[in-house]
């Protein structure tokens, strides 16, 4: 018994001592490769970085369709989104013409100051708001003045009282300039008419060197063959766009041109006051958006067709938009007219924002 306890001890200590002699021997792996240990590890511990080498080559490897590139962002940044007249400074230089219908709206007679007549809401203040722009729109339009009484020495009956208009313009620094010229009630020539066009210019492009001129048309001068009628050939040579909604409206008014698509009947009170037998001639609120919208259309060179136009009678924007209370305090003796039934009507809207673009690009003044 002893004998076999003994051999049983010697067994196992050549046992134990044949795994020691070889704790250092070899490591299987997947690809039937012979490794040491020490080199085992050294492939383990490598596993998880990338061979760039590798990389490169998988790249290109023709069975393997590369990512599709992306196309560039589209989305406008903020400063390219910014609309052209968003900060802009855009001043309106006339008389009743102009601010009868809203286009901007009126300043009290005794408002004198640049400072009281900056910050206008009127009808183009309100598109271009509809269109993403916040502008700053002075009213420089004074009743019964010409151009004359604004830039030379104020001679008209109101609103004068020896004043020189020019001293108060202290700030002639603007991005656009809008000028419109009284009607008839002169005798004010061609000369003289272009004279006053150049003194406007001179003032304004000494703040501003790239200014920009637009001269507003208007019916008066039309009806009336106003003296100086051809000489707005001569503006666009002097750099002026001549923007005409006074053709429009004559021309509608008196039948010679048809609203495109038009539901209603057209006669010169729709777009003209009939207070009195002497005030057959000034732009109603209708008139005042055309006004506006064209002067618009000529900065921007949009189309006028689907521009917005239900602010013009909605009272949230301004008291001086209630078509109810302009038509009362403007059409007297029975006079009516059809002009709110008019802005109610899509497709005489349309058709008279049809009309714009036309007249916008026809340049009628050529055939005075």
């Amino acid at each position: 018994m002893k004998k076999l306890i003994l051999f049983l001890l010697v067994i196992s200590l050549v046992a134990s001592s044949f795994v020691a002699c070889n704790n250092d021997s070899v490591l299987t792996i997947d690809s039937n490769e012979t490794k040491t240990t020490e080199e085992a590890k050294t492939d383990v511990d490598h596993t998880n970085e990338t061979d760039s080498s590798e990389t490169e080559e998988i790249n290109h490897d023709d069975n393997i369709t590369p990512d599709t590139p992306k196309e560039p962002d589209s989305t406008p940044t903020p400063e390219s989104s910014k609309h052209m007249l968003n900060g802009k400074r855009v001043i309106f230089i006339g008389n009743s013409y102009t601010y009868y219908g809203n286009a901007v709206i009126t300043n009290a007679r005794s408002e004198l100051t640049q400072s009281a007549r900056i910050s206008n809401r009127g009808y183009f203040y309100q598109i271009c708001k509809a269109n993403g722009a916040t502008v700053n729109v002075t009213n420089w339009t004074f009743g019964g003045h010409s151009l004359y009484d604004l830039f030379y020495n104020c001679a008209a009956d109101r609103g004068c009282d020896g004043t020189d208009h020019k001293s108060y313009l202290v700030d002639r620094k603007y991005d656009y300039v809008f000028i419109q010229e009284h009607g008839n009630e002169s005798d004010e020539t061609s000369e003289e008419f272009l004279q006053r066009i150049d003194t406007v210019q001179k003032l304004f492009r000494e703040a501003n060197p790239d200014v920009k001129f637009f001269f507003l048309t208007q019916r008066r001068i039309y009806e009336k063959n106003a003296h100086w009628l051809s000489a707005i050939k001569k503006l666009p040579e002097k750099g002026i766009t001549v923007v005409e909604w006074g053709a429009l409206v004559h021309d509608v008014a008196t039948k010679k041109t048809e609203v495109p698509g038009a539901n209603l009947s057209y006669n010169l009170n729709s777009f003209i006051v009939n207070q009195s037998a002497k005030d057959g001639y000034h732009p109603n609120m209708l008139t005042g958006y055309i006004t506006a919208q064209m002067a618009y259309c000529a900065i921007t060179g949009e189309s006028a067709v689907g521009q917005k136009y239900d602010f013009c009678t909605d009272t949230s924007y301004s008291s001086a938009f209630d078509a109810t209370k302009h038509i009362s305090k403007y059409y007297k003796n029975g006079a009516t007219t059809n002009m709110l039934e008019i802005f109610q009507s899509p497709e005489d809207m349309n058709g008279l924002q049809t009309l714009m673009d036309r007249y916008l690009s026809a340049h009628y003044y050529k055939n005075y």
